[in-house]
């Protein structure tokens, strides 16, 4: 193989691709390698896989030579960021040896063929669902942070995606908090689909998606594909059931507030400074026209703020974890958020606007 490509190109490429392949304890050394090869003679394919995410993206390239090769993924972006703008010349010589050249710079480096290398899955497009780029990225950001981490509950480990009409909910819990986001878009082939995209993956693509243009999302038996148009993300998805999340969601509402969702979230953050794991709670306390936000830690100190706030209910009381408050309000743009109570042993309800729903758990108050 014999190519020549420009490094802005290559840096990009790599950077889509290099998360996925640069950064693991890998089981098989080859994973460790991003592979390159050449398509037709004009375009450069790089690939990463890790088993359960791969990613492909294409590049243009002037192909002299046709070929493939597989380069060790974290060394080969370190080479090409320090080398001088312009053109890079990579040739795969006898032993599977790589050679990089840029102006006056060269290196030399190591690679593995491609035979050994994880081919990634091929699809179809017509159970393509294209919807733009922004209602996934924005629900995205209001969801993705509830998943859970806990390999014991492996099916909270992502995001729940609802395709059904002209609505896609998407919904993420790790049983301590839980949000829930629905839009609408304009399904054009009415396809419908349900299943549980892991975080790792959703985590990849919202670094890919912008605030334009379309993304289409074909899901396969067990697997699901976004193609961002020369860029493709194929994932595992998570098998099982997502628990009933629609229970979870309190209906009844007996005190409703609205706050300033900025002065609400620094009132948070600093009342969190002086908790501690022994009194992890910040309390919230409704009055009639304002709320009074506090902590107080044996061992640190205590805090106490008042923010204004429309209340309508009756006056009370309820503690909660601090970090799941701030997560959800740092997440929403909106000016004023709506926070709903039933009762201070029951789940807090947090409203956005769209239709998004944030669910707390309430704690104990020492």
């Amino acid at each position: 193989m014999e190519i020549k490509v420009l490094k802005s190109a290559l840096i990009r490429a790599l950077t889509t691709v290099g998360g996925i392949a640069g950064n693991k304890s890998v089981t098989l050394p080859i994973l460790a390698n991003l592979l390159m090869e050449t398509q037709g003679n004009n375009e450069l394919s790089v690939i990463g896989t890790d088993l359960e995410v791969g990613i492909s993206t294409k590049v243009p390239a002037e192909v002299v030579k046709e070929g493939s090769i597989t380069i060790p993924a974290k060394k080969l972006q370190d080479i090409i960021r320090e080398l001088p703008e312009g053109e890079i010349e990579v040739v795969v010589g006898k032993n599977n040896s790589v050679s990089i050249r840029a102006g006056k710079a060269l290196f030399k480096i190591m690679g593995l063929p491609k035979e050994d290398y994880p081919k990634l899955p091929e699809f179809k497009q017509e159970n393509a669902i294209e919807i733009e780029q922004a209602v996934i990225k924005e629900g995205l950001s209001l969801t993705l942070f509830a998943s859970s981490n806990d390999e014991t509950r492996y099916v909270l480990n992502g995001v729940l995606f609802h395709v059904k009409g002209n609505k896609i909910k998407m919904v993420a819990t790790d049983g301590r908090r839980l949000a829930y986001v629905e839009k609408e878009f304009e399904n054009k082939n009415k396809q419908a689909c349900d299943m549980i995209i892991p975080a790792k993956a959703l985590y990849e693509i919202a670094k890919l998606l912008t605030w334009e243009g379309t993304v289409k999302i074909i899901p396969t038996k067990n697997q699901v594909v976004f193609q961002l148009a020369d860029t493709y993300l194929v994932s595992r998805l998570i098998e099982g059931n997502f628990p009933n999340y629609e229970q979870v969601i309190p209906k009844e509402e007996k005190l409703k507030s609205s706050i300033n969702r900025e002065d609400f979230l620094q009132s948070v953050r600093r009342a969190a400074l002086l908790t501690s794991p022994e009194a992890p709670a910040v309390k919230l306390d409704f009055l009639k026209s304002k709320i009074l936000v506090s902590s107080r830690s044996p061992n640190l100190g205590e805090s106490k703020e008042e923010i204004s706030a429309e209340v309508d209910g009756k006056e009370m009381a309820i503690g909660f974890n601090p970090h799941y408050m701030t997560d959800a309000l740092k997440s929403m743009d909106v000016e004023n958020v709506e926070f709903c109570l039933t009762d201070p042993d029951k789940p807090g309800l947090m409203k956005g606007k769209d239709g998004y729903l944030y669910v707390i758990m309430p704690m104990q108050l020492n």
